[in-house]
């Protein structure tokens, strides 16, 4: 019976230090500009708040005029519709926020 040679498992060689840095300035870009969207987001949201308060102004300040009225419902419907979507938009990117501070490690959380 033929001996068996065992082959040895070429060792895996470990990422050069340029990689590493350059795959974590890779991410820390990233980061920021997750966190400059959500910046974003939280002008929208601002915004979809102003519209709906504008619309309950128009609304109480102007009862009995119609056209005020539709316009002033409109505005919080619009102003409502913006919030949850923004709200929608903040959750995704929490959730990538996350991933990249796991793929970062705990050093840099």
């Amino acid at each position: 019976m033929p001996e068996k040679t065992h082959r040895k498992q070429p060792k895996k060689s470990k990422p050069r230090k340029s990689e590493n840095l350059q795959e974590q300035q890779t991410l820390f870009m990233k980061e920021q500009v997750v966190l400059s969207k959500e910046r974003t987001i939280l002008s929208f949201i601002r915004t979809a708040l102003a519209a709906i308060g504008a619309g309950i102004v128009l609304i109480s300040v102007f009862p009995g005029n119609l056209t005020v009225w539709v316009l002033g419902w409109a505005l919080v419907l619009i102003g409502l519709v913006e919030l949850f979507e923004s709200y929608r938009r903040m959750k995704h990117y929490r959730k990538e926020m996350i991933r990249i501070k796991k793929r970062l490690g705990k050093e840099w959380v």
